[in-house]
């Protein structure tokens, strides 16, 4: 359970079974290292709630030591979106659903404007992987000090 003072951020994609699952698991695991009070959802604009992440997703998380394997995916609905610190947009598209149709503030959405490696080899997600590690990484360092 998280502790009051924690912080909670949320990564965004379409279907919650790639890249935004994949940023969890990677953010929670650094964040968890460092000794960082934030932590990481993850929710897909139009996912099927109940989901596994993609075998290729598991495959290039696992070859960094990174286990997401018992992930399910979330649907935006899921969550309270007023509890979260900020937003992780994978596309310029999710954040401008967020903010014009739901009422999301700006100041509260960030894109990182990852491409779906949906459907690609597993070639596709390890360079969809090393995107989203460069982006975590930034915004771990955003938490610290």
């Amino acid at each position: 359970m998280m502790q009051k003072d924690n912080k909670l951020i949320a990564f965004v994609c379409t279907g919650n079974t790639c890249r935004s699952p994949m940023a969890e698991g990677i953010f929670n695991q650094k964040a968890e290292e460092k000794g960082l009070n934030v932590r990481a959802v993850s929710f897909g604009m139009a996912a099927v709630a109940g989901m596994p992440p993609s075998p290729n997703a598991v495959e290039v998380c696992r070859e960094i030591g990174v286990d997401i394997s018992a992930h399910r995916s979330h649907f935006i609905y899921d969550f309270q979106l007023s509890e979260f610190d900020k937003i992780y947009c994978m596309s310029q598209e999710h954040a401008m659903i967020l903010s014009q149709s739901i009422g999301v503030p700006l100041e509260q959405v960030e894109v990182l404007n990852v491409a779906d490696p949906y459907g690609g080899g597993v070639e596709i997600y390890r360079m969809c992987r090393d995107i989203i590690i460069t982006c975590v990484d930034e915004i771990l360092r955003s938490y610290e000090g």
